[in-house]
């Protein structure tokens, strides 16, 4: 009998989907019980509690702030602000409110600090700056495989990225790509080049269609990593 996942998983779940009967990954790795899907979908919801909590408990004190707030306690504030956004990007079920509320929030506090750089050249364009690689992130985060990456504990090992990669979209692929520096994206091919080998040659005619996919990820990776 087959698994039947979640249509929105958390971190935890969505890398045993990832796993289940994919030839890519060691047989210990890819067979698996209902009763190890229930646990991970545990701790799965209760990250996402854990989560909620924490997250009304942020809102309540930017509502607090006061309009001559120091600029210290806004961008502390906006730094957990942008971490909950990383957060909730990896958890399972749908989080878009959270996600746009967020967004208006750090937009607000950053008003607030750039009135207070007005004049100062310097503060105004490292201020540009990191709106622009704020906008980049959050851009990522729309492929729950980021989030899974940047996780402090991953569900991914790292022994298990290169089957993920492989096993991902290529939107997903491409994506995850720029997290890398080009050494680690040519080792990356490198090793997904021989896992692909060793397992076309031990597949058997129903694996041949996923890992035909694979191939595919593997040319964009090369070409991504300008091989």
């Amino acid at each position: 009998m087959s698994l039947i996942f979640s249509s929105h998983p958390g971190a935890r779940e969505r890398h045993l989907q990832r796993q289940y009967k994919n030839p890519l990954f060691a047989i210990e790795q890819r067979e698996f019980n209902e009763q190890r899907l229930s646990g991970a979908r545990y701790m799965d919801e209760k990250e996402q509690d854990e989560f909620l909590q924490t997250f009304h408990d942020l809102l309540s004190k930017v509502a607090e702030l006061k309009p001559n707030e120091g600029s210290e306690i806004m961008l502390d504030l906006k730094s957990q602000l942008d971490q909950s956004y990383e957060q909730c990007s990896g958890l399972m079920g749908e989080h878009s409110n959270e996600q746009a509320a967020i967004v208006k929030l750090v937009a607000v506090i950053m008003s607030s600090i750039r009135l207070g750089a007005e004049g100062d050249a310097e503060a105004e364009q490292n201020l540009k700056e990191e709106e622009l690689a704020r906008n980049s992130h959050f851009q990522l985060l729309q492929f729950p495989l980021i989030a899974d990456l940047l996780r402090p504990r991953s569900p991914i090992a790292q022994d298990q990225l290169v089957p993920t990669l492989l096993t991902e979209s290529e939107n997903a692929v491409r994506a995850a790509f720029q997290l890398f520096d080009k050494d680690h994206q040519t080792l990356i091919c490198q090793q997904a080049g021989q896992l692909l080998e060793l397992t076309e040659a031990e597949s058997t005619k129903q694996e041949k269609q996923q890992l035909s996919e694979a191939r595919k990820k593997l040319v964009l990776m090369t070409e991504l990593s300008g091989l």
